[in-house]
């Protein structure tokens, strides 16, 4: 038994001795398809000044303003995913989203380069962000086909590795990529998505589907006859809304309030990625132990929360005291990221797993849709945003255990 896969529901699932080579090969591709954006957010002022500037530096609230839009609309992008979702469950079929996806992210990130102004960028970048679901999402889905009940967090922990370590590595090389050019780190992250579409034809196969084989209506009616799924959508809600806020507050923050280079800011931003990236395996594996999902998830929870609402008052624009900071907060993270994914897992049969991330990920695509807005609404005052972003944390944790535990399932 311990050799061969095992099928439930429908789908060949992996040997429990061990985490099927897929996972890993599908967490190569993640870091890829992560890492590509992720080197777009060291330098926004330089990026749009070149394209739009007119040979000057734009205004800091002109700055504030672009950045904030420019993400919040690749964000509002990722909701596509609720419509791919329930298709990629009822085809049975995973490759063929991930093919398309990364070919029409590499096009579509062309066209921003030469785009004649902000607004039709802002068209083209709706379109990456579209794509770019049609392939992280659809590599998500395939970590839980090539899991179990007993293997489930450790295989969401290699996933959660690969994306950690393409943000850290994206915002630090990203400002390397920015000093040598403003247009060089999209380039770079054309190239990136051309290996993931050249790789993920050779690498990528498709989950055997014997049976379950769910419609579309099914796919969209899955939280009614599973509301359960609705507590990781919370927890996964405010950790995007949160990932959204820093990505788009932090550069601007180590733009004009620690006035540093392209270089350094990404830098700086990358290494807030390395502590979660350190604790997401001893997590994942406490986590499908003893811990179990609840205990590191309140707990991350909280100790983020406290740090976030003090951020701006605690660094005082001293950079040595933000960067502990940063990396405290990225400890904190590490407690909640694996778990809230797993814990979806727990909750949701092999052949609905596309439908339920695609629910899951609506809620964390809303989060990251307000995370950069929440940063354009307190404009220059920065050390109000991060205690109204640190609040939200705190709030939404209570909301979310009352949640579950009017649902029962919590399990402490």
């Amino acid at each position: 038994m311990e050799d061969e896969d095992v099928e439930i529901t429908g789908f060949k699932q992996p040997s429990r001795s061990k985490i099927h080579r897929m996972v890993y090969r599908v967490s190569l591709l993640t870091f890829l398809a992560i890492l590509a954006p992720a080197v777009l957010h060291s330098n926004d002022n330089e990026f749009f000044s070149f394209l739009f500037g007119r040979g000057a530096m734009l205004p800091e609230p002109v700055v504030i303003e672009y950045a904030s839009l420019y993400d919040t609309v690749y964000y509002i992008a990722f909701i596509a995913g609720l419509v791919i979702s329930p298709l990629a469950d009822n085809c049975g079929r995973r490759k063929i989203f991930i093919v398309v996806g990364s070919m029409m992210f590499v096009i579509s990130s062309f066209f921003i380069l030469i785009s004649p102004s902000f607004h039709i960028m802002l068209v083209f970048r709706l379109l990456q962000g579209i794509f770019h679901t049609f392939a992280w999402q659809t590599l998500m889905v395939l970590v839980y086909d090539n899991s179990n009940e007993t293997n489930k967090a450790k295989s969401v922990s290699i996933h959660v590795i690969a994306i950690g370590a393409a943000m850290g590595t994206g915002t630090m090389f990203g400002g390397v990529l920015a000093e040598l050019g403003p247009q060089v780190p999209t380039w770079f992250a054309i190239g990136l998505y051309s290996l993931v579409f050249a790789l993920s034809i050779v690498l990528i196969t498709d989950p055997t589907c014997v049976e379950h084989r769910p419609t579309v209506k099914d796919g969209f009616l899955l939280f009614k006859k599973h509301p359960s799924i609705m507590i990781p959508s919370l927890f996964n809600f405010i950790d995007r809304l949160h990932m959204g806020f820093l990505v788009s507050i932090v550069p601007l923050y180590l733009t004009y309030i620690i006035p540093l280079s392209p270089g350094l800011r990404g830098m700086i931003f990358g290494i807030s990625a390395l502590p979660s990236l350190f604790m997401s395996y001893p997590v994942g594996k406490r986590s499908d132990g003893r811990w179990g999902r609840f205990k590191p998830l309140i707990g991350g929870s909280i100790a983020y929360g406290i740090l976030l609402a003090s951020t701006g008052f605690l660094a005082g624009g001293i950079l040595p005291v933000f960067i502990i900071i940063l990396m405290s907060l990225g400890v904190a993270q590490g407690f909640t990221t694996t778990p809230t994914s797993s814990l979806l897992g727990d909750m949701i049969s092999p052949g609905n797993h596309a439908a339920a991330i695609g629910f899951f990920n609506f809620f964390g695509n809303v989060g990251m849709i307000l995370g950069p807005l929440l940063g354009l609404a307190f404009g220059v005052h920065y050390t109000l945003a991060f205690l109204v972003a640190g609040l939200i944390e705190l709030g939404s944790l209570a909301i979310s255990v009352f949640a579950a535990k009017h649902l029962e399932v919590l399990d402490f």
